[in-house]
């Protein structure tokens, strides 16, 4: 006899293709009990536990071992017993495996969700935090691979271990912790797990905020410099605001940038007005700069622009030379 909320009548074709979205749910708080939260709660465990010792079919359908589930209900304070009951009850194929079905009418039971939804809670709050780590040790990598090859010398590890207060006997410390492989090099991996592990991150969570406000400067002093050339290359007699670009003014600068039609401009136009005024503001101008996408074609058409300055100010040093 079929239990009330056990999900188990879906055709599994639909549920195959409609189950587990790539899109999570945030979970803020304890997810109330219906199919949509039972879907993203079996996800998230689903994909935590099948990464950690999961295996991989021929089909490339992720599965659950017995030692997966086992770890789940041994967090979830089941003794071996118990274990091994709820195991033959969801293995209903008795393949020793459990698919995401399998698994998902598992987690959709009653007696089962509260448990299983705290835990995914649990299992999302520290993604998310994992993912914000690792995004920061990615960007302080890219800042510091000054030869942009990759990987991180010792010399350019340094400054790292300055600027966390290191002394010279702490950095080298530091050092072989995070070259695991002892190859002499970190590889962006390496510095990752240096950089995300919980003794490491406090410091590194500082020298990551200042790092920002660094690149927040440099992208204002950038954005304004072109800001100001555009200005004065394209002056419209006819504008009453300074402090605005207007679409010519705009266009300009995706023709230097290699926006090859007028189309593309207009379009990159009406992504950076967001205000919808017809200009562009300094503010908003500051924030199309600081794009991923965009901020490395910004800094070559900035040093365009100060090579130009130097020149001219060379020539007008060898004319009062005369």
């Amino acid at each position: 006899m079929r239990k009330r909320g056990h999900y188990d009548t879906y055709d599994s074709k639909v549920v195959r293709e409609t189950l587990f979205p790539q899109k999570r749910t945030q979970f803020l708080s304890m997810p109330t009990y219906n199919k949509k939260n039972a879907e993203q709660v079996t996800t998230v465990l689903f994909d935590y536990l099948s990464g950690e010792t999961g295996m991989k079919t021929e089909s490339k359908t992720t599965e659950l071992s017995w030692d997966d589930f086992a770890k789940l209900c041994k967090a979830a304070g089941c003794d071996v017993v118990k274990t091994q009951r709820l195991w033959k009850q969801t293995d209903k194929d008795n393949s020793g495996f459990l698919d995401r079905i399998e698994f998902f009418q598992f987690c959709a039971r009653t007696d089962i969700y509260p448990t299983v939804a705290k835990m995914a809670v649990e299992v999302h709050t520290r993604e998310v935090e994992m993912r914000k780590r690792r995004m920061a040790a990615d960007e302080l990598f890219d800042f510091l691979d000054k030869s942009k090859d990759n990987l991180l010398s010792w010399e350019e590890f340094q400054p790292l271990c300055k600027g966390a207060g290191c002394s010279a006997s702490q950095a080298r410390e530091g050092w072989n912790v995070a070259d695991t492989d002892e190859s002499g090099m970190l590889d962006r991996q390496e510095f990752r797990s240096f950089v995300v592990s919980n003794t490491v991150w406090p410091v590194m969570k500082k020298l990551h905020i200042e790092l920002q406000n660094i690149k927040r400067r440099k992208i204002t002093d950038v954005s304004n410099a072109i800001f100001s050339e555009l200005k004065r290359v394209k002056n419209n007699k006819n504008e009453f605001f300074e402090d605005e670009l207007s679409f010519e003014q705009f266009a300009t600068l995706c023709k230097a940038a290699g926006a090859t039609s007028e189309e593309k401009s207009k379009e990159l136009f009406n992504m950076t007005d967001e205000d919808r005024s017809g200009s562009i503001s300094r503010k908003e101008f500051v924030y199309f700069c600081g794009r991923s996408d965009v901020w490395p074609v910004m800094e070559k058409i900035h040093a365009h622009i100060l090579r130009k300055k130097r020149q001219k100010e060379e020539s007008a040093m060898k004319e009062e030379k005369k």
